[in-house]
């Protein structure tokens, strides 16, 4: 089963509300939901505009995020860096942060230099992040 059909099901399934409050506020029957949002069933699914509802509903953006995903993964051309490397990567870039600030505030001033070394290490580490993420989503599939 894919992350994004999982990411439905887990919308409604795994919510704050109950999969039959959900259907109440959409204005729909719960088994219509229900088979709606379920990864096996082919035929029947949520429009566009019964996902945004749901997810305002419930303030969750899995599916949203999950989509996100699916479309860099998409777009990647080379494939991701491994779940390890990039975690170590993580360790390298958030490391690099702590030392920008510990360095910046050892006089207990931030320079605007220091303010732009910091903020540029925060950008890397972001990245690093978002490296990581890929490398998960990807694991498996690619």
């Amino acid at each position: 089963m894919d992350y994004f059909q999982q990411s439905l099901h887990d919308l409604v399934h795994q919510s704050n509300q109950s999969s039959k409050d959900i259907s109440a506020a959409l204005g729909m029957s719960h088994q219509v939901l229900i088979n709606k949002v379920n990864p096996n069933n082919t035929v029947n699914k949520l429009t566009v505009h019964e996902l945004h509802a749901i997810q305002l509903l419930t303030g969750n953006d899995v599916v949203l995020r999950a989509m996100q995903g699916s479309i860099i993964l998409s777009a990647l051309k080379d494939a991701p860096c491994s779940i390890v490397e990039a975690v170590v990567s993580n360790g390298k870039e958030c490391g690099d942060v702590f030392s920008a600030v510990q360095e910046a505030m050892a006089d207990n001033r931030l320079t605007e230099r220091e303010r732009s070394k910091i903020l540029k290490e925060i950008r890397e580490a972001i990245a690093s992040l978002q490296r990581t993420e890929l490398a998960v989503l990807a694991h498996g599939q690619v």
